[in-house]
């Protein structure tokens, strides 16, 4: 097949700077989205876990996020290249958004009604399969729609909702009793993805310029030239290495107030749940009090590796606290130091991803596998996670460990030598 010669404007760069109305529409896009995704894993499934196999919990959970991450390794590639050769007159990121959004909603609800680690598993296989349906449509719209320019200020804003995203659900699933009417509650935020998608342009792509797919063009997706993309492939080692850095170190952060903090019996009258959302409280606050201001400023000065260097050092430092003294008040430290760092790293690492991405016909499959390379790390965190608690020196050797892998995330960054 021979695609047309001249570009259509599903596929130029932008070069118009959108407004505040787009940029208020896709903040609250994102909290619809991070909302559900962040309040299952951090409040609601760890305890649904432990009252399904209380002895067993650890593993459990490891299968039930293991399940999770694996959907995303196959749908998210899948997605993202099938998002980016839709045509008709919708456009071609809306139809995903609105349909990975009603995926997302029914998976909520399933997982609320089970009673089994399987059930819990499955349910989670199907959230995190909508949640890459909604992201192949979302992830592309920034270099679909905004300059480089203002991709930062965009992106800080945007990614304001992913901390207090976790606020949020906290104090919402607090508001009501047993887990199927907590999972209902967080069901309904998807639905600002499909206000975002309606409301939205979304050029149509021509189909004189719809690229073919098969089997052999999708494996090959997966196949990005070191000689022709270097900066790509070190910019998503980096975010790998980040990535797993921080799942070391917060994946088992409820079972740590619980079983090395005793929570409960420290603070009689309150539950695990309530530290957890005060530490989560404190961790949002940093974050939110550096993400857009970060963000901002990158686009000022130019610049991106400093601001993700220095925001992944500082995220590598915050585990150190709790490797040396875990105590309630380290916990506490330890979360302002993770904030802080991850606000800066968040918006920045983001908008240098896009400024790297191979071409413009591919942004959806190759910004799933920038967004792959965030979720990817929550496969092997389990395994590795049960090792060192288990066998390795337990939490002081997990976080670590956390921290260490997270230095060299943030170190690789330099390697990115398109931009500065």
């Amino acid at each position: 097949m021979t695609l047309a010669a001249e570009r259509p404007d599903a596929l130029a760069e932008p070069t118009r700077e959108v407004g505040r109305g787009w940029i208020a529409l896709y903040v609250l896009a994102n909290l619809g989205l991070n909302v559900p995704l962040q309040t299952p894993t951090t409040f609601l499934m760890p305890d649904q876990i432990d009252q399904i196999d209380s002895a067993g919990k650890i593993g459990s959970y490891a299968w039930v996020s293991l399940m999770g991450a694996v959907a995303g390794i196959v749908i998210a590639p899948l997605a993202g290249a099938l998002c980016d050769r839709t045509t008709g007159r919708w456009g071609r990121r809306r139809p995903w958004m609105i349909a990975g959004s009603l995926l997302c909603m029914a998976a909520l609800l399933f997982i609320g009604f089970q009673k089994t680690v399987a059930g819990v598993a499955i349910g989670s296989f199907v959230l995190s399969a909508g949640f890459m349906v909604v992201g192949a449509g979302l992830a592309p719209v920034v270099p679909d729609r905004v300059p480089v320019a203002q991709r930062g200020l965009v992106l800080g804003w945007a990614m304001a909702p992913l901390a207090g995203s976790m606020i949020v659900g906290g104090l919402l699933v607090g508001l009501v009793a047993g887990f199927p009417a907590k999972y209902a509650l967080i069901a309904v935020f998807p639905l600002l993805i499909v206000l975002f998608a309606v409301v939205t342009k979304d050029t149509p792509l021509p189909r004189s310029h719809r690229e073919p797919f098969s089997a052999r063009v999708f494996l090959a997706g997966y196949r990005i030239s070191p000689r022709e993309h270097p900066d790509f492939l070190w910019a998503l080692g980096s975010r790998f290495l980040m990535g797993l850095g921080y799942g070391l170190g917060t994946l088992y952060l409820p079972y740590f107030l619980d079983d090395v903090l005793h929570y409960e019996q420290r603070f009689p009258g309150q539950s695990t749940e309530d530290g957890l959302l005060i530490v989560v409280g404190v961790n949002c606050a940093a974050t939110v009090s550096t993400v857009v201001l970060s963000g901002w400023l990158s686009d000022k000065l130019g610049r991106r590796r400093m601001p993700v260097f220095v925001g992944g050092l500082t995220m590598a430092a915050a585990a150190i606290p709790l490797a040396l003294s875990p105590t309630w008040a380290m916990t506490l430290v330890a979360a302002v130091i993770l904030g802080l760092g991850f606000g800066v790293y968040l918006a920045v690492d983001t908008a240098l991803v896009t400024e790297v991405l191979p071409g413009s016909a591919d942004r959806g499959k190759d910004m799933a596998l920038a967004n792959l390379m965030t979720s990817l790390p929550y496969v092997v965190v389990p395994p590795i996670a049960s090792l060192v608690l288990g066998h390795l020196g337990g939490y002081r050797s997990l976080f670590l460990c956390s921290a260490a892998v997270s230095a060299l995330g943030a170190t690789l960054v330099w390697k990115v030598r398109a931009v500065r």
